[in-house]
């Protein structure tokens, strides 16, 4: 029978543990910087919406989808550097961007399709698909999360659409935000963070529809793309 370990190897053992579990994670971290500068192009990207003219707004939302694209190859290098089995221990360092990268393929996808892209063709654009990104994956958390980040960013597209002469997009936006606030409500939220950010929807919606109820006020109909 082997002599126990001492005192001193055993905690000796787990500090350098510690330390290696600490340097891979900031070794991940650091690796996701390209995702977040691909994260920051998007959204400057899609930020153009609000000053372009309507018949600016496909190509815009396609380069977005373009950017985002962009990132598969650093996911494979991130997927890399996570052991088997311990994708959990490191999701710290992608959620934030995988919530970002939502919220701008919701963005360009409700600009092109006038639809709410579902989880799985929202991870396929973002480049998480195919045994090469391991185990990588979207929750529905970052997913959930996600949609309501580009939700909160259309009140303002709805407002400047109208300085640019475009009554039509309004009610478009109005009509698709009031179809996302009724399904969230229907879901049972037991996450915190989720629940709470679900609050932000119904002013969200409340703006929205001040957009068209004015409009119609105005008479306005809608304005040539």
């Amino acid at each position: 029978m082997a002599a126990p370990a001492s005192v001193e190897a055993t905690l000796a053992a787990a500090i350098t543990q510690m330390e290696a579990d600490a340097t891979l994670r900031k070794t991940v971290k650091e690796a996701t910087e390209p995702i977040e500068e691909i994260t920051r192009q998007a959204t400057a990207e899609l930020n153009r919406l609000h000053s372009a003219s309507s018949d600016k707004h496909e190509a815009i939302a396609n380069k977005a989808l373009e950017i985002v694209a962009t990132a598969h190859p650093t996911w494979v290098e991130i997927a890399k550097l996570i052991p088997k089995g311990e994708f959990f221990r490191y999701q710290f360092a992608v959620s934030p961007l995988f919530k970002s990268l939502v919220t701008s393929i919701a963005f360009a996808r409700f600009i092109l399709h006038n639809e709410l892209v579902p989880a799985f063709t929202a991870a396929t654009l973002m480049g998480l698909t195919g045994e090469d990104v391991g185990e990588l994956q979207l929750s529905s958390d970052d997913y959930l999360q996600g949609v309501i980040a580009m939700v909160n960013e259309l009140p303002r597209l709805s407002i400047n659409s109208v300085t640019a002469q475009n009554f039509e997009l309004p009610g478009r936006i109005a009509a698709f935000v009031n179809d996302i606030f009724a399904s969230y409500s229907m879901l049972n939220l037991r996450n915190d963070n989720l629940r709470r950010r679900f609050d932000s929807l119904k002013y969200d919606l409340k703006r929205c529809e001040d957009v068209v109820y004015d409009l119609t006020l105005r008479g306005l109909g809608a304005s040539k793309a």
